[in-house]
């Protein structure tokens, strides 16, 4: 059963005031709560040292015949020396509010609801609870306002809600919105989990997200496809190519997830996915040409050089025997993994077929160079000019074998996800 606890600063007027001969705030709160049928678990009563009489008297006032809350549910929290010499200090006061919260927490269940009395104490004390409120400290919480009776008008009650839910709301609006234009789903995951803003299909949405830009597809399926009939067709026919290994599918997904790279200036990162293109690009039509695939295992290295040798009537062995490098030594094969020079001279020997290709495709080689550097001698790279004309090297690889669609399909994801995001905001 859901239960709250209740925590208060000690004012004044508590447990009763003699100006109104009427109860304090605290007294006043909990009848409420227990007429509302709220089952009070626990009161924690934070209090200055000229004010522990008033929470000595409130706490005896809690366990009388009109509350019956037991003595051991009501706790009295002394705040600091330094709060009770400078009650009127925001910063101390927050701070004590804080440390009641964490007095708090031990006691919580997952149902459970924090009450906080924003009307004793004083008037930085009454406002430290919203401040908790709005800054997430506290996501299962209510702020409860105690009027004076005396200056009620028609039509008020005496004890309201003034809970800062919307402006919390509006705060972790923006902090997801930017996690998510940087494309940092696990970050917004990890925010909305703290959030009045989260859904089933913002968080599926947000893994699938995740989960395509870490190229594990199926789990990126998974995670959408409960929810299949709510989103873009596209999301599903995408993913569903992509877990068929669809190569030119994965070609597009490299090329987008760069852009993504260097949108975020992780230009190590992006000089990587240059590589896995190039590579995945010309294995791909190496493999297409010969009509068998290139080794993945080392005990398939010699039957694949055997099998290249006998190709053409030996033209093409014939042809890399006599293929020369840029630095004018010979081409080295027929022995290990083929590197992707040997690639890029297998295309050669059939320049007419692959002209348009070779020349955008061999332009990648001074940057997949940088790649290597960066990963065998642990260089750094904090700048990189070129990114723009990369991107568009292999944006036109791509056009010759398939159609690049204008929006890279992560910003599409994005827009989705901040769309039901307003959506509920806005509710």
């Amino acid at each position: 059963m859901a239960s709250s606890i209740v925590l208060s600063f000690v004012g004044s007027q508590d447990p009763y005031s003699e100006k109104n001969n009427e109860q304090g705030s605290i007294a006043t709160l909990i009848r409420h709560l227990l007429d509302q049928k709220y089952s009070i678990r626990r009161v924690i009563l934070l209090h200055t040292e000229d004010m522990l009489e008033k929470a000595s008297d409130t706490k005896h006032w809690l366990q009388g015949k009109d509350f019956h809350i037991p003595e051991e549910s009501i706790e009295l929290v002394p705040v600091g020396a330094e709060l009770s010499k400078d009650p009127v200090s925001l910063l101390l006061a927050v701070q004590e509010a804080r440390k009641g919260l964490e007095k708090a927490i031990p006691f919580l269940s997952k149902q459970d609801r924090l009450e906080f009395n924003a009307s004793s104490g004083t008037p930085v004390m009454k406002t430290s609870w919203s401040l908790l409120q709005a800054a997430g400290y506290a996501p299962h919480s209510s702020v409860w306002q105690v009027r004076n009776p005396r200056e009620m008008k028609e039509g008020q009650h005496r004890v309201f809600q003034t809970n800062v839910d919307t402006l919390k709301n509006e705060f972790d609006f923006k902090v997801v919105k930017k996690q998510i234009e940087d494309y940092n789903y696990s970050g917004a995951l990890v925010t909305l989990k703290d959030s009045n803003l989260s859904t089933n299909l913002i968080i599926a949405l947000l893994k699938y997200g995740q989960y395509r830009l870490a190229f594990d597809f199926n789990r990126a399926f998974n995670a959408i496809q409960p929810f299949a009939n709510l989103v873009e067709p596209e999301f599903i026919s995408e993913i569903s190519s992509l877990r068929q290994k669809n190569r030119i599918a994965l070609f597009k997904e490299v090329y987008f997830k760069a852009i993504i790279k260097l949108k975020n200036q992780q230009y190590a990162d992006f000089l990587v996915d240059v590589f896995r293109f190039q590579e995945g690009f010309l294995r791909f039509l190496v493999e297409t040409k010969l009509g068998f695939d290139l080794p993945e295992k080392t005990t398939e290295t010699q039957h694949f050089w055997h099998r290249l040798k006998a190709f053409d009537d030996g033209n093409l062995e014939h042809f890399l025997n006599n293929y020369k490098l840029q630095n004018g030594q010979k081409l080295r094969f027929s022995e290990g993994f083929p590197s992707r020079f040997v690639l890029i001279a297998i295309l050669e020997c059939y320049e007419q077929e692959f002209d348009s290709l070779l020349k955008p495709i061999e332009q990648l080689n001074e940057y997949c160079e940088q790649r290597n550097r960066c990963v065998h001698s642990f260089e750094g790279v904090s700048e990189l000019e070129d990114g723009g004309k990369i991107i568009k090297i292999l944006r036109d690889i791509l056009r010759l074998k398939t159609v690049v669609p204008d929006k890279n399909p992560f910003n599409v994801i994005n827009s989705k996800i901040c769309d039901l995001l307003k959506e509920v905001l806005e509710s």
